[in-house]
């Protein structure tokens, strides 16, 4: 019965290598019995260090948690029971995090709007495909779908708000609006005129 666990460790471990972690250990013998993807530089047959974890009949997951790698990367835990001989063995899964708070950091960096040029806005306060760009992009919002996948009605829709909020007064608007719905500008001129 074991076997089917470990199967599903290597599964994971193909899946997630090499963010994901998975250590199978022997609560009856207090050791590390399996482990796969090794992150946090253990190794089998070592103590498993749960002296202090109880169990309950009814907690078969416990968390998810956080934990600190010994080099410092954040982890992400979960531990699963697995009920073989009243609980035999006990499965950690550890999701190293570190790249992701690292690519949030980064974001949080490149948006940072301290950063901007206040005095460039300036430039743009005119711009009508930046005023298209941003209808579309609320209304893409608040439809729950991207550009592509716009009906033909709520394509209508948009071109029909578009000319109540002024968008086609600028020269070559409607084939720009056309190209961006991929209709034709034909399409354009028949929804403004009905």
């Amino acid at each position: 019965m074991l076997e089917n666990y470990i199967n599903i460790a290597k599964s994971l471990e193909k899946l997630f290598t090499p963010y994901l972690e998975i250590v199978i250990h022997d609560l009856k013998l207090k050791k590390i019995t399996y482990i796969a993807n090794n992150i946090s530089n253990r190794q089998i047959g070592e103590d498993s260090n749960l002296n202090d974890i109880k169990f309950n009949d009814s907690q078969k997951i416990i968390g998810p948690y956080e934990k600190m790698n010994y080099d410092g990367r954040m982890l992400k835990s979960i531990s699963i029971v697995i009920d073989i001989d009243n609980p035999k063995y006990l499965m950690c899964l550890n999701f190293d995090c570190s790249f992701l708070v690292n690519m949030r950091n980064m974001i949080d960096i490149f948006f940072n709007k301290d950063d901007f040029d206040k005095n460039a806005a300036v430039l743009f306060k005119d711009d009508w495909q930046e005023k298209i760009h941003i209808y579309l992009n609320n209304t893409l919002i608040n439809l729950k779908k991207d550009i592509n996948s716009l009906t033909k009605e709520e394509k209508k829709q948009i071109i029909i708000d578009l000319e109540k909020n002024g968008a086609f007064q600028a020269k070559n608007s409607k084939e720009y609006i056309a190209k961006i719905l991929n209709i034709s500008r034909a399409s354009v001129y028949n929804y403004l005129n009905n």
